[in-house]
């Protein structure tokens, strides 16, 4: 008579498949999803890089109603359309003087589309400072 015993604890080839059936899929899966988020953060921190940018751009302005010498002072010069994500293009989408005296609240927006998890959400960071010479201004960029 044989001994089988370590036969039986021993894995199958149904226990071994059904272990990579499981097992494969979830690593691909979260591999893909983690190198995807650190795509979504390094999209999300030049954001907040162009904010802060623009935030010192727009608060040297004077006359903040005169945006004429936004490429030649600002996007050319410190190559902040160069920082969007993608190299997407960056423009001024809007541009209020409807906050309270002497703030500043600079919008910075990216649509990220491509992806395979995360797909068509708009990115945006916000930052409002204090203006040097008490200007209003809301003023919103967008990388697209």
């Amino acid at each position: 008579m044989r001994n089988r015993q370590g036969w039986r604890n021993a894995l199958g080839l149904s226990q071994i498949m059904a272990t990579l059936l499981v097992v494969l899929p979830t690593i691909a899966f979260i591999i893909t999803f983690i190198l995807e988020y650190y795509t979504v953060m390094q999209a999300d921190y030049k954001l907040k890089l162009i904010a802060n940018l623009a935030a010192d751009y727009v608060n040297s302005k004077e006359d903040t109603t005169d945006w004429s010498d936004l490429n030649t002072k600002f996007l050319d010069p410190i190559n902040a359309k160069r920082l969007c994500p993608n190299g997407t293009t960056l423009s001024v989408k809007s541009s209020t003087n409807d906050q309270p005296k002497g703030q500043i609240n600079t919008t910075v927006e990216y649509n990220y589309t491509n992806a395979v998890y995360i797909t068509d959400k708009v990115l945006s960071t916000g930052m409002i400072t204090y203006s040097y010479h008490d200007q209003n201004l809301s003023i919103t960029l967008e990388c697209k």
